[in-house]
């Protein structure tokens, strides 16, 4: 029953995608577009369902140099393809681009947390930075906002120097300033970044519904199982990623159309799943 249970925290996303779809419809996006959300959302839940009722006992991430050379790699592919005006935030195959901040990040926060909670101090230092230098090369204000936003928490934490605490913040709040000083050019899509707009479009009665809909995607990570610092840095990132989007132009996660945002959340929620009794 435990198991049922686990797996129906993946309908949250249900609300949102379903309405950013009718919006999508009624601005007149193709259907190869805004049936893409929906079929990644199908095959994610399955896979992650499958993942959760077999594997109970098996660990899903384990973060070792290896996995964090994985990470940063993937992190720095977008400059090796054609990016758009200067902005490399894609992996290009074909017609499938991969927006690949939105999911590397969530699997980079929870691997900073666990090197956190074995006090590796200078290696979630040297990764925290490192990351924030690639999103501001991109560049992406948003996800780095996001990031810097959620990692905030652990890293304040474990540090104990005081001193590096300050300089880290200062740190990290004038590359997020840096970023939204010099934004990209890219002019935005309206059923990526504006989809919330195209919701209220269609009503005020739709409009409140986006909003709560978006709202139960925060759930998982407040109030979800036993709370923990890597559930509510997960948390704050998926919030700051709606948040960015009312003061510029990046794409809505789950509700917007972009396959990346939902296989990111789909991963995030799935690891709180297999570990929510281990939390600490």
């Amino acid at each position: 029953m435990n198991d049922f249970k686990d797996i129906r925290i993946y309908f949250l996303m249900l609300p949102s995608i379903l309405i950013g779809t009718l919006a999508m419809v009624s601005y007149g996006v193709t259907v190869s577009l805004w049936m893409q959300n929906i079929i990644i959302w199908i095959i994610g839940t399955t896979l992650s369902s499958v993942f959760i009722i077999k594997n109970k006992k098996r660990k899903f991430f384990i973060g070792n140099f290896s996995y964090t050379i994985i990470i940063v790699t993937l992190l720095i592919l977008p400059f090796f393809f054609n990016g758009l005006d200067g902005v490399h935030r894609w992996l290009s195959f074909g017609p499938i681009n991969l927006y690949i901040a939105s999911i590397i990040l969530p699997l980079l926060l929870i691997h900073i947390w666990k090197l956190a909670l074995n006090k590796r101090e200078h290696y979630v230092l040297g990764l925290t930075i490192i990351t924030s230098v690639i999103l501001l090369f991109q560049p992406d204000a948003g996800q780095l906002t996001a990031f810097a936003c959620a990692t905030a928490f652990f890293v304040w934490k474990i540090l104990s120097n005081r001193m590096i605490k300050i300089l880290f913040i200062t740190f990290t709040a004038a590359i997020c300033v840096i970023s939204w000083v010099f934004l990209d050019d890219l002019a935005p899509v309206p059923y990526v970044e504006h989809i919330i707009f195209l919701v209220a479009d269609l009503g005020n009665f739709w409009f409140i519904l986006g909003i709560f809909s978006l709202i139960l995607l925060l759930f998982p990570f407040f109030f979800y199982g036993r709370k923990s610092m890597i559930s509510l840095s997960l948390g704050v990132y998926y919030l700051m990623t709606m948040i960015v989007t009312l003061i510029g132009y990046f794409p809505m996660p789950i509700m917007g159309y972009g396959i990346s945002p939902i296989i990111g959340y789909l991963i995030s929620i799935t690891w709180l799943n297999k570990n929510k009794e281990k939390f600490v």
